[in-house]
């Protein structure tokens, strides 16, 4: 195991690659908060992605149009951020020959030679990535259920106050005249939208992978824009045996506690991360309250712990290139 602060859950964890499931989950609760401008709308939409849902658990009476960012948003720019990871530290050119993974031009020479691993069209089917986040069915190769599940998430407040629309001007030098070329639906900066990405099934170091490139990943949306930069701000990890719950669960879970806080005004007032960290606890505890299986909260210090062994790894050259590389090793050799 890489991450000494992740001794303490081994038992949550498989200790190899598994063919066959043990509902191992481990559930990263965070927040998405946007920083800039961003566009989360379905390829080629004009309009930004919006639902009509109830506006909380409690308050299910009432409707709220909600930002929604749908799961490929999500897990795209992360997929893509661990893909250029592998690359940086010399994982592609890789091949697998008798279950022995070899790398660089001695890779190149041989025959099971695999030199890049893209979405969608060029999937290796054999690195960390592959393993952990699946692949439809790819030619000679079938295709893998994915081990990390992300649903669609959803803000909190309503949509209404929380978009722009923009307009972009076109400046004729020679007439010194200028016009409207296009306009775009943007979300502003500090949108919060509660969000859970549950593994299943995944090693310690699998995990690690994941939340790493959960904490490296800043861009999300309509790539086009170069906007979108996104801070994930973890609250929780939570290790179980179940599901624990639905984004629009938490979303609404959350909506009715600022609802009920005379302290926090949604409609008029912005929300910020502290009013989320304010009532964080008592949401989860209430969402977990009737669950049908055992699960363990991770938090606090134990979690910062966590988080900043992660960063640790993440900052050290040498210690991050043997790490992928191990992680390569173990799911070439798995997957062949």
């Amino acid at each position: 195991m890489t991450i000494e602060s992740l001794q303490d859950y081994a038992q949550y964890f498989i200790p190899t690659i598994p063919r066959t499931p043990t509902n191992r989950y481990a559930s990263i609760i965070l927040l998405r908060e946007t920083k800039s401008y961003a566009i989360f709308t379905t390829e080629g939409g004009e309009q930004q992605d919006v639902e009509d849902t109830p506006a909380g658990i409690v308050h299910a009476g009432e409707k709220v149009s909600r930002l929604v960012v749908f799961k490929r948003k999500q897990v795209a720019p992360e997929r893509r951020t661990g893909k250029a990871l592998l690359r940086q530290y010399g994982i592609f050119p890789y091949a697998i020959k008798d279950g022995k993974v070899s790398y660089g031009e001695e890779a190149t020479r041989m025959e099971s030679f695999y030199d890049d691993c893209y979405l969608t069209e060029k999937l290796c089917t054999h690195c960390p990535d592959c393993l952990i986040y699946g692949y439809a069915a790819v030619e000679g190769e079938g295709a893998r259920k994915a081990r990390l599940m992300t649903d669609t998430c959803f803000s909190v407040r309503p949509y209404e106050i929380i978009q722009k629309q923009v307009k972009f001007n076109v400046i004729n030098e020679a007439e010194h005249t200028s016009g409207t070329i296009t306009e775009y639906d943007y979300t502003t900066p500090g949108v919060f939208l509660p969000s859970v990405e549950t593994s299943v099934d995944l090693t310690a170091d699998e995990f690690v992978y994941v939340l790493g490139n959960l904490l490296r990943t800043s861009r999300y949306g309509k790539e086009g824009t170069r906007q979108g930069f996104v801070r994930n701000h973890v609250l929780a990890v939570a290790f179980s045996d179940v599901e624990l719950f639905a984004n629009l669960e938490f979303t609404q879970a959350l909506y009715d506690a600022f609802r009920d806080d005379s302290e926090i005004d949604m409609t008029s007032g912005d929300l910020n991360l502290a009013d989320f960290q304010k009532h964080v606890d008592s949401v989860l505890e209430k969402l977990t309250g009737n669950l049908p299986g055992r699960f363990e909260m991770v938090g606090g210090e134990k979690l910062d712990a966590i988080l900043q062994d992660i960063r640790a790894l993440n900052q050290d050259e040498t210690r991050l290139k043997d790490f992928l590389r191990g992680l390569n090793d173990q799911s070439a050799s798995f997957a062949v």
